[in-house]
């Protein structure tokens, strides 16, 4: 992609009403499936749609690309223009609000529907919970930090999983020797373990092709934080 950019492999793609699938391979790995040069699925790994596609970093400039021919069917999200248009928005909007929230992922506490209690609430459990779009309450939620109104907390979505080393990569991790039994990776966090630790394991572990349900939006959030991560004593 630093020889030809993304947009252009799209418009290609479009121009020649090409069906097949398109494979990205960057820091954020994804797919777009065409038919007839339309765009009609895409995602990052097993988070599949629309939002999934507008979270993809459709300015990378690093990477590689391959389209394989392929049958698919569905119907286009939207006419192209009008699709590759809002997805390039969307694109700059996320780095915003991400700059201010760190990813969907963060958990907020404060005075705003949804996020009163102690405990808090993440962007992406109070977008299923209230069944609004993730850019949406990503949005609120960055303003209603920027107007102090919500707090960010040092807790995040994928504290929840609980991972099994195997392998090799059981013992040589510093992270993956802690992770027995039924322990979760916010236990680790709980215990004194730095997010940072455990986000860059999680990471590594993804991009080595660890796969699990929800593995897609986990993988999208954990780069979000790399490049906006914020502190315990993050101040506006």
């Amino acid at each position: 992609m630093s020889d030809l950019p993304l947009l252009g492999v799209l418009e290609l793609i479009h121009a020649t009403r090409q069906t097949g699938v398109l494979d990205v391979q960057a820091r954020v790995p994804f797919t777009v499936a065409f038919l007839d040069g339309e765009i009609v699925e895409g995602g990052i790994l097993d988070w599949l749609g629309r939002e999934a596609l507008q979270a993809s970093p459709l300015l990378a400039d690093s990477g590689t690309f391959e389209f394989t021919p392929k049958p698919v069917t569905g119907t286009p999200l939207a006419p192209y223009d009008h699709f590759t248009t809002d997805w390039a928005r969307a694109s700059d909007e996320w780095v915003t609000i991400c700059e201010v929230i760190s990813s969907p992922s963060r958990f907020f506490h404060g005075d705003l529907l949804g996020f009163e209690a102690e405990e808090g609430l993440s962007v992406r459990a109070a977008a299923r919970e209230f069944n609004q779009p993730l850019f949406d309450v990503a949005s609120a939620v960055a303003e209603g930090v920027r107007d102090g109104a919500l707090k960010p907390m040092d807790r995040y979505a994928w504290h929840g999983l609980k991972l099994r080393p195997a392998g090799e990569r059981a013992t040589q991790h510093p992270v993956a020797r802690m992770l027995q039994g039924d322990r979760k990776l916010g236990d680790l966090v709980a215990e004194g373990v730095p997010n940072e630790e455990v986000r860059a394991y999680l990471l590594g572990e993804l991009r080595m092709g660890l796969r699990f349900p929800g593995s897609g939006w986990v993988l999208r959030d954990l780069v979000w934080e790399e490049d906006h991560g914020l502190t315990d004593d993050f101040e506006l």
